[in-house]
């Protein structure tokens, strides 16, 4: 079960290679995935949602490991696309495929083991922008019990998808190749 990337490189969906995971490619695809499958009032990238993130973690003061977390935390949707959640906890073996993914890109990035701390950091922001998104762009808010903090300001306006894509490979590069052991 194989599949090429807009780069060229085959990737096996159920045994995904370290080697295989290119700034590029992730920049590519996320820049072309709409959020909230397609369900906000505008085109809203899962790019500039990983964007909006690593502000957020930086605004927030995190470590520079945490903050290229954020930026990369969605991106097995790159290969896998972004399924909504209550679809996701559904689907037999797909956490566990997604899991997988997730963790040869962090590791392809030197983003070896996580602690438990920085992914609780991680998953604070990303809840955090959710909330935030769905109030900006969709009719119908999510609900939390206490609204999660925002000390950055997030860019949900309408942008160009390429845009984006150069965006979001600048910032992946930017972190690329620096010491992100724990």
């Amino acid at each position: 079960m194989s599949f090429f990337t807009n780069s060229g490189k085959m990737i096996d969906m159920l045994k995904p290679d370290t080697n295989c995971f290119c700034s590029e490619d992730i920049a590519h695809a996320l820049s072309m995935i709409c959020r909230a499958a397609g369900h906000f009032k505008h085109f809203y990238s899962v790019a500039q949602h990983s964007l909006n993130c690593m502000r957020e973690a930086q605004a927030r003061g995190y470590s520079r490991r945490v903050c290229f977390a954020c930026l990369l935390h969605d991106a097995s949707e790159a290969y896998l696309c972004d399924i909504p959640t209550p679809l996701k906890e559904n689907l037999n073996d797909y956490r566990a495929i997604e899991a997988k993914f997730q963790q040869s890109i962090f590791e392809s990035f030197g983003l070896y083991n996580l602690t438990q701390d920085e992914e609780k950091l991680v998953k604070s922001v990303d809840e955090a922008l959710l909330y935030y998104e769905f109030k900006c762009l969709h009719t119908i808010p999510i609900f939390f019990e206490k609204t999660p903090r925002l000390l950055s300001t997030p860019n949900v306006d309408l942008m160009d998808m390429c845009a984006i894509e150069q965006l979001l490979l600048r910032q992946i590069k930017a972190f690329e190749h620096v010491e992100m052991s724990a």
